[in-house]
C-alpha cells in the first residue's frame, strides 16, 4: 500500500530526488517491496533533494524531497503511527487528516458565527506560526510520538536527513510524507487553550466578549516554546467578527439569520 501510494497515487510521484528516479516500473516496485520487508526497522535516509519555492510574500521556503526509496518507508511509518494518533488528535483540528478537509473547518466557523450564536459579539483571533514544519523542536516531537523504539530512530534518522545546518535539533522536511502528521503530533493540544479551529499550522480562536485575548496569546506562546516554535507577528490580529476574517482561502464574517 505504502508503495503503491507513493509511486503510483501520490501528486508529487513524478517528482525526483537525489537518486533521479521520478517512477517505478513494476519490477523495480517489487524489489522496494522486499527491501522495505528486509530493512524498513532499521532504515536509514539518503540526503533530501532541495527545491525553492516561492511564496505570496517575497520569500522563499524549501521543499525537500526524498528518494522513492525513503518515501515508500515514510509512507509506510505513516501508516504505523497515524491511527494511535488519530484515537487522540482533538475533534477540531481538521488538516491532513484522513476524512477531514478545510470544508470542515468552514461549517465549524459557520456554525460559531451564526447571529443564533450571538456571532456579531465575537471576536478573532488570528493565528500563524512562524516557519512551523522548519522550527519543531526533534526532542519533544520524539517524545509525543507512539510508537515502538525501531521506528522513533527511523524517524529521527529521518529528520535528521533533511535538518537545515542553522537549526540541527529542529524542523521537518516540507516534503515528506511523514511530516504533515509529526507537525500535528507536534501541534495537538493547542485547541485546549481556548475554543479554536485548525488547520495544520494554521489557526483562529473564537473570542466571546468575556475573553481576555492577552491570555490566551501568551498561552499559546508559551505552548509554542516547548515546541521550538514562534507566533508570526505580522499574521497575528484580533478582529471583530462583524469586520470579518480570511482563512484557509476563504472570507469569514458573522452571518446574519433573518
Amino acid at each position: 500500500m505504502a508503495i503503491r501510494q507513493v509511486t503510483q497515487l501520490n501528486a508529487g510521484k513524478k517528482t525526483a530526488g537525489v537518486d533521479g528516479m521520478k517512477c517505478l516500473n513494476f519490477s523495480q516496485r517489487l524489489e522496494l517491496e522486499k527491501l522495505l520487508k528486509d530493512r524498513a526497522r532499521a532504515w536509514s535516509h539518503s540526503r533530501l533533494r532541495s527545491i525553492p519555492i516561492p511564496k505570496k510574500d517575497g520569500t522563499t521556503r524549501i521543499l525537500k524531497i526524498p528518494t522513492m526509496k525513503d518515501r515508500a518507508w515514510q509512507c509506510l511509518i505513516k501508516y504505523v503511527i497515524e491511527p494511535a494518533h488519530e484515537a487522540l488528535f482533538h475533534e477540531r483540528s481538521y488538516g491532513f487528516r484522513p476524512g477531514r478537509s478545510t470544508h470542515d473547518c468552514q461549517q465549524n466557523l459557520y456554525l460559531a458565527l451564526r447571529s443564533f450564536c450571538h456571532g456579531k459579539d465575537k471576536r478573532i483571533l488570528e493565528l500563524d506560526i512562524e516557519k512551523c514544519f522548519d522550527r519543531i523542536d526533534h526532542n519533544h516531537l520524539m517524545k509525543q510520538t507512539i510508537a515502538p523504539q525501531c521506528v522513533k530512530l527511523g524517524l529521527w534518522k529521518c529528520l535528521k536527513a533533511g535538518v537545515n545546518p542553522e537549526f540541527p535539533s529542529q524542523g521537518t522536511p516540507q516534503g515528506g510524507v511523514v511530516s504533515p502528521v509529526l507537525a500535528n503530533i507536534a501541534l495537538d493540544g493547542i485547541e485546549n487553550i481556548h475554543y479554536s479551529v485548525r488547520y495544520a499550522d494554521d489557526m483562529v480562536f473564537i473570542l466571546k466578549p468575556g475573553d481576555d485575548a492577552d491570555v490566551i496569546l501568551q498561552q499559546v506562546k508559551e505552548f509554542l516554546a516547548l515546541r521550538g516554535l514562534n507566533i508570526k507577528a505580522s499574521k497575528t490580529k484580533l478582529v471583530a467578527s462583524t469586520d470579518g476574517f480570511d482563512f484557509l482561502g476563504w472570507h469569514f464574517a458573522e452571518k446574519w439569520e433573518v
